[in-house]
């Protein structure tokens, strides 16, 4: 982590003209998507985030004049890069929690550099996002290590080398799809039996054939919410018997929701956050969390809980809250003890968390190995009672 301090000061002083003006007051700018095709990812960000400031409250734990400037970048990384622009002119922001998207995450990176500006994305997973700006740092694993997961799991744990794959045609597909074949195909010697893009307007024939084909045990879905649920309900209404593996995604906003009965088994890596957990801090997020909004925290409410925090953990060292002196508290300014695990960084600037299997079940998101437990303990309750059953004469 020295190495990027290091190289980020020649930055910061070149920055120096441009928020000489600025004075020393913390200011966290906020670029979310609150509308657009990615908004309901923003929307659980930012109730996360809100929490997480409404909690730093009670406890006194927000830097003294703290401001706070939000703004919705509509899902197009040219407006995030506009309103970053806009909040280091008319605010003076030296930090902002933004880039939810891949997509906007990749467009903002290179203004960092050039306005000495530290970012902090809650959710953007594209490979190799973080070595490309020694001020960009994420608390959501790379997509590399999701389809590794994915890969290894549906080949290991599931028991199935051959498979139908479904693909969506956005920068996160593409960032998660090259590492599953890479792990699945190259590494372990499973077989993709068909590759459905499901961009185009023929997938749902071309699926048909595949699926016709038969000796499919499993499919693995890469997309956003919406396009998973397509794909989930698809395979339900063909009475696909195979295991349903797919991506984060589909654990954000009402898909699982929407998905109702078509949902039950379908399985997907997530990040190490598992609100089922009795565990704190977990358990105490997600009380407060269903108080508030009367609905359970997804995974991207508990990376906007934790990016805030972890933010506001850094204005509370950063004296004067200047971008070097930020960087400095990243790096060094202890260890924060998250909602999604504790929030470490390695040297490129991405955090040290790595996905674990989820399950839908009973409409409820389990962990894969909570679900195994909690099956052998049913099965173990079913046969002890039959063993103490009367025997019938």
């Amino acid at each position: 982590m020295l190495r990027r301090v290091s190289s980020a000061l020649g930055v910061v002083i070149a920055a120096i003209a441009l928020t000489a003006g600025c004075g020393g007051k913390p200011v966290v700018g906020v670029i979310l998507p609150s509308t657009g095709p990615a908004a309901s990812y923003g929307e659980s960000i930012e109730s996360g985030m809100r929490l997480a400031l409404s909690d730093a409250r009670a406890r006194q734990a927000v830097p003294a004049g703290l401001e706070v400037v939000w703004a919705d970048s509509g899902s197009e990384p040219a407006r995030a890069v506009a309103e970053l622009r806009r909040m280091v002119a008319d605010s003076g922001v030296k930090m902002v929690i933004g880039g939810a998207t891949s997509g906007e995450a990749l467009a903002m990176i290179p203004v960092l550099d050039e306005l000495g500006v530290v970012c902090l994305s809650p959710s953007a997973s594209a490979p190799g996002l973080a070595q490309r700006s020694r001020n960009f740092f994420r608390i959501y694993p790379s997509d590399e290590l999701e389809g590794h997961t994915a890969g290894t799991f549906l080949y290991e744990r599931l028991g199935q080398p051959r498979i139908v794959l479904f693909s969506g045609d956005a920068d996160y597909a593409r960032g998660i799809k090259p590492e599953f074949l890479k792990q699945f195909q190259e590494a372990l010697g499973g077989e993709v039996a068909a590759d459905i893009d499901i961009s185009g307007a023929d997938w749902r024939q071309r699926a048909d054939s595949a699926l016709a084909g038969g000796g499919l045990g499993a499919a693995y879905i890469i997309g956003y919410a919406p396009e998973i649920l397509e794909v989930v309900r698809y395979l339900r209404e063909r009475a696909f018997a195979g295991r349903i593996v797919t991506t984060s995604t589909f654990y954000s906003g009402d898909a699982i929701r929407e998905a109702g009965a078509a949902a039950e088994g379908v399985m997907f890596p997530l990040p190490p956050f598992d609100r089922t957990s009795e565990k704190e801090p977990v358990l105490s997020f997600v009380n407060r969390y269903m108080e508030t909004y009367q609905r359970a925290p997804d995974v991207f409410a508990a990376h906007g809980y934790d990016a805030m925090g972890f933010t506001l953990q850094v204005f509370m060292i950063a004296k004067p809250p200047e971008t070097l002196e930020i960087l400095k508290a990243i790096s060094y300014g202890g260890e924060y003890n998250g909602v999604t695990g504790p929030i470490l960084f390695d040297e490129s600037g991405d955090v040290k968390h790595y996905p674990k299997m989820f399950l839908v079940s009973g409409g409820q998101v389990l962990s894969y190995q909570r679900y195994l437990e909690t099956e052998r303990k049913r099965i173990l309750n079913q046969v002890q009672d039959l063993l103490a059953a009367p025997q019938a004469r």
